[in-house]
């Protein structure tokens, strides 16, 4: 199949219909697919509440690009008591104390202020409900250590009044403790504990500051109940069995891509690479081929743009998946051509599958952009699945999905924590090919033997100065001091 630029074939009139049909169909037709077992968020909304999980994840900042996480209903309920809203507005203090402390430290010691009087950096609605709930949190020469070790003390008495928001076949004591600092009591502990979540912020529930010792595998662990409650008790050396309480058929979203991976045959996965967040979609792809559903992907196609993330390097270079990476070009530099590159390269795929009695039954379509819904509607032989990002998918795009029953996955929740590992790939990678293109691409040491002649106005025949790089020059090496200067190596001995 010989590439061709897509975006040579479109004029504005074309790509104006396309948007507006994809934004106008009608959601008459329904699709009869199978409901995958929904999990449940009822724990998770509840412990994301009293950690102080910012309010715009249960929806109490609705803008139509923003679907929640967690059930509005749970906030208003529990935000309706007292003792729920302390231990709630503590949790939200002592993550912004140890996330900020640097800089807290210095408003409070070099501008001699105190915490309610740096809004930047400290939640003001925070101190103020808490004062208004009986909570004198703020005092008179209070040192930022100390502000950190109140938070510990006034828990204490406050967090078991909680304990009537939790279902009674959940374990209490397990959830308690992640409130509970060991040696919080006291500086050292804090200390010791802001140490450690710093190291490893971005593995914490959404940077949430809790008694956690997160691991690198666990991503999420608030994305649903079933994933939150058998992690808080393996943590615990328990094991929870009853799943029949955390699951319940509820809306067209699937709990897990592996639900579906497991009903399919032949799998086609698309990506729209302008509107994917590179290091979640490889998470994806890593896990299901850790689970060992990744044989049943027929082809990975990658389209992308070429105003896109460079990040996508990090996918190209796989020779374990079956990529296809197709780059479309701009015949205008304000209009991608990317949804119908890839909706031609889908159908194409289709096409060459049954051609090979290797038919493709299942598709995921990995993209927020709601132009994708016609090739949906109108392919209604193939089995689909939408993975979505909870910020960039449009309230309408969502409701259609729901109303035609067709399965879709946030995969901020799959890997909203993000991956060390592949962030430090791609990061290493971007860093290596800007040293490589830029620095080194131009550093050429002959060149500078010459420069370094004619300024002593001297002289080397092609023998002598091949002899003095072999000797002198090719023993050096290049290495990066801690402030990211380079630094000349193995550097030959000179009298002085």
């Amino acid at each position: 199949m010989s590439d061709f630029s897509i975006g040579s074939l479109l004029d504005d009139d074309k790509r104006a219909s396309l948007q507006n049909f994809s934004e106008n169909l009608p959601a008459a037709i329904q699709r009869t697919q199978s409901e995958a077992p929904r999990s449940k968020r009822d724990i998770v909304s509840r412990v994301a509440y009293l950690i102080g999980i910012d309010d715009r994840y249960f929806g109490l900042e609705q803008t139509e690009n923003m679907n929640p996480q967690f059930y509005r209903s749970v906030y208003e309920e529990m935000n309706a008591d007292k003792e729920a809203r302390i231990v709630r507005n503590l949790c939200r203090l002592r993550t912004k104390l140890q996330r900020n402390f640097r800089a807290i430290f210095t408003e409070m010691n070099s501008d001699i202020k105190n915490i309610d009087a740096i809004p930047d950096l400290v939640p003001q609605d925070a101190l103020r409900t808490l004062e208004q709930d009986g909570i004198q949190f703020v005092r008179a020469k209070r040192r930022l250590e100390d502000y950190i070790v109140d938070v510990h003390n006034y828990l204490v008495p406050h967090v078991p009044n909680c304990q009537k928001f939790i279902p009674e076949w959940v374990k209490w004591p397990y959830i308690r403790n992640m409130f509970f600092i060991p040696r919080g009591n006291t500086v050292d502990g804090n200390k010791e504990a802001a140490r450690y979540y710093n190291e490893a912020r971005d593995l914490y529930p959404y940077q949430a500051y809790i008694n956690w010792y997160p691991d690198e595998g666990d991503g999420n662990i608030l994305r649903d109940d079933a994933k939150f409650l058998p992690i808080l008790y393996e943590r615990n050396r328990d094991r929870f069995y009853d799943m029949s309480k955390v699951t319940d058929a509820g809306d067209a979203a699937v709990n897990d891509p592996e639900e579906f991976f497991a009903k399919a045959q032949h799998v086609l996965v698309a990506v729209d690479c302008e509107n994917a967040d590179p290091c979640k979609v490889i998470g994806i792809l890593k896990e299901l081929t850790a689970n060992g559903l990744i044989s049943k992907v027929a082809k990975i196609l990658l389209v992308d743009d070429e105003h896109t993330s460079s990040q996508w390097r990090a996918l190209r270079r796989s020779d374990s998946l079956p990529l296809e990476y197709y780059l479309t070009d701009r015949v205008k530099d304000e209009k991608s051509a990317v949804d119908v590159a890839m909706t031609i390269k889908f159908y194409r795929e289709i096409a060459e599958a049954k051609a090979k009695n290797e038919p493709i039954d299942s598709a995921v379509i990995i993209s927020s952009d709601c132009d994708f819904w016609p090739l949906i509607e109108l392919t209604p032989e193939i089995n689909f699945l939408v993975m979505l990002e909870y910020d960039n998918c449009s309230q309408a795009y969502y409701q259609r999905l729901q109303s035609n029953s067709i399965p879709f996955f946030y995969i901020d929740e799959y890997f909203m924590a993000g991956n060390v590992e592949l962030k430090t790939e791609i990061v290493l990678q971007e860093v290596i090919r800007e040293v490589e293109d830029g620095f080194l691409s131009k550093l050429n040491l002959y060149s500078i033997i010459n420069r370094a002649l004619q300024k002593l106005d001297l002289k080397m025949n092609d023998s002598e100065l091949s002899q003095f790089f072999d000797r002198y020059i090719g023993i050096m090496t290049i290495s990066f001091a801690k402030n990211g200067s380079a630094v000349l190596q193995n550097k030959p001995a000179l009298s002085d």
